[in-house]
């Protein structure tokens, strides 16, 4: 992205938008860049050469504000949001 984002849910959003739900919902372990510019995530090998090819053509066009690329480094990235409570109960 070009622009900071506060909600990774708009990575998802992109995603939905322009994958078949097949692809899309093979998606693992998002997770944001600390600076908010973008996010990582797990593609099946299965799933990759359609993927990719996918998101090169849609780089073709004006209108794509945002870029989507292989990770070659991983990136420093937010730590995971952990959902509250042990539930220790004695």
């Amino acid at each position: 992205m070009t622009k900071a984002f506060y909600s990774i849910s708009i990575i998802y959003n992109i995603l939905t938008r322009f994958l078949p739900t097949n692809i899309s919902n093979n998606i693992k372990g998002m997770r944001t860049f600390v600076d908010n510019t973008g996010a990582c995530f797990d593609v099946s090998v299965h799933d990759m050469e359609r993927f990719e090819d996918i998101f090169k053509h849609e780089a073709g066009k004006d209108s794509a504000d945002f870029k989507v690329s292989r990770c070659l480094a991983l990136p420093e990235l937010k730590e995971e949001a952990t959902m509250g409570g042990g539930g220790g109960y004695g």
